[in-house]
């Protein structure tokens, strides 16, 4: 799963596409200044080198050069050649003179960039204008044309930046409200679907999608609702019909066994029924809570330890068959949990079964807390767990590849205990395996352990 969330993805999104647009407009407006600057810079020196040639008079084979007053300030690279001879020359770095030495018998226009300096050469002619007699190179400095692109280039990026974090922050805002919403709807609809079916957005007629979205899911708990009142409906008419018959073969064991001619082997196989009929009343009063949603409730409380003990007592039978030990760590002071005392027992009864059928010689259930938790820790010491299978054991009629079975045991377990806030889960491992039970506590209490047998 992607770490990131819809908002961020799409936030991601927003800004990446906003970046590509300021990225390919700040390129495309930086390389148009730069084509500009670079047009100017070549006017300029073409206006310069024809400023150098209206002072350089050819009257027959004479050359003289004119100079107004301060002109050298106003242009200090220029260059006047006559016949290959300079008769004007202006002061500059080596390699900037070897470039104009180089221009000096150019033919025709051109420039060159040295540096930081832009040269330009141009031909000069006689007063007929068709025998060249000379030439004229002229400078200029590219420092400001190079300063005014880094300045634009500079201004560009931070104005980038700061569209970008303007629009991250205004997609996030506005992504936000509407998201958290939803999830706040989510959370809401799958809270009531687990506790109080009767309550509704009721949003009225769907206006835009959060108000559809509403809509939908009172839809879907009014589905919910009306399952879960067919389910009731057919756990009460089961019940009603199980316990007719349940009543009449336990009286009929009771009525076995005050008669005083049973043989032990019959006293035996009658008690056993009658364990039987007692254990399929308790399931059957269970799964009649469950369906009324009255597994828990805010007075629901029952002894933890109390509660294993009975679930110890109902497999003791099996395991005293099987020649399985069972064994029991509990915390040192009383532990409560937050649910009737029938459904802890019927959670925690199939893990306990599962372990005493795989177990070799012990079973051990601890009862530890921690953090207004209580967890049920029932091991064996058998075969252990796989981790492909660890999760599919709560599937109803899972069978392993063994031939082994889970029925509806532990299906039954995770049930109850999710009914109450809690979860049962499987630990994988190669050698023993281990089921945790894990439920709210009831009240605070002092953790702490000791050993029972």
């Amino acid at each position: 799963m992607s770490r990131l969330g819809l908002r961020g993805r799409i936030v991601l999104a927003s800004v990446g596409t906003l970046a590509l647009g300021v990225g390919a407009l700040s390129i495309t407006v930086n390389v148009l200044l730069a084509r500009v600057l670079d047009a100017d810079a070549a006017t300029v020196l073409r206006a310069r080198a024809d400023a150098q040639l209206v002072t350089v008079p050819l009257t027959g084979d004479r050359v003289a050069v004119e100079e107004s007053p301060g002109e050298e300030a106003l242009d200090p690279y220029g260059w006047v050649f006559v016949h290959g001879r300079a008769i004007e020359r202006a002061a500059a770095p080596p390699a900037v003179q070897q470039a104009v030495e180089a221009l000096r018998t150019t033919r025709t226009s051109s420039q060159v960039d040295v540096g930081r300096l832009r040269l330009r050469a141009q031909p000069a002619y006689d007063a007929d204008g068709r025998t060249q007699v000379g030439a004229v190179v002229v400078g200029l400095s590219l420092v400001p044309y190079q300063d005014t692109k880094r300045i634009a280039l500079v201004g560009s990026l931070l104005l980038d930046g700061l569209v970008l974090v303007v629009a991250a922050s205004v997609v996030r805002r506005a992504v936000g409200r509407p998201l958290r919403l939803v999830a706040e709807m989510t959370h809401s609809a799958a809270r009531w679907s687990e506790h109080d079916l009767d309550r509704r957005f009721d949003l009225g007629v769907p206006r835009d999608e959060l108000s559809g979205l509403a809509a939908t899911l009172d839809g879907l708990l009014d589905r919910i609702a009306r399952s879960r009142r067919n389910e009731q409906r057919f756990s009460a008419e089961m019940a009603h019909e199980l316990r007719t018959p349940l009543s009449g073969i336990r009286a009929e064991a009771e009525l076995a066994l005050r008669r005083r001619n049973v043989r032990t082997e019959a006293r035996e196989a009658l008690l056993g029924i009658l364990d039987g009929a007692k254990r399929t009343e308790s399931v059957i009063q269970t799964l009649l809570s469950v369906a009324r949603r009255e597994a828990t409730d805010g007075d629901a409380l029952a002894d933890a330890a109390e509660a294993a003990g009975v679930a110890l007592d109902g497999v003791r039978p099996a395991a005293e068959r099987r020649g399985v030990e069972l064994l029991l760590e509990q915390a040192a002071s009383s532990v409560w949990v937050a649910a009737h005392g029938h459904v802890a027992v019927q959670a925690l009864r199939p893990l306990l079964d599962n372990a005493v059928r795989h177990a070799r010689r012990a079973v051990t259930l601890r009862i530890a807390v921690d953090r207004g938790r209580v967890t049920f820790t029932v091991s064996d010491d058998g075969d252990g767990i796989p981790p492909a299978v660890a999760e599919d054991m709560f599937e109803p009629g899972w069978r392993g590849a063994g031939g082994g079975a889970a029925g509806l045991g532990l299906s039954l377990s995770r049930r109850l205990a999710r009914i109450c806030g809690g979860e049962v889960t499987a630990v994988a491992s190669p050698a023993g395996g281990c089921f945790v039970l894990d439920l709210p506590a009831g009240h605070e209490i002092l953790p702490g352990a000791v050993q029972v047998d």
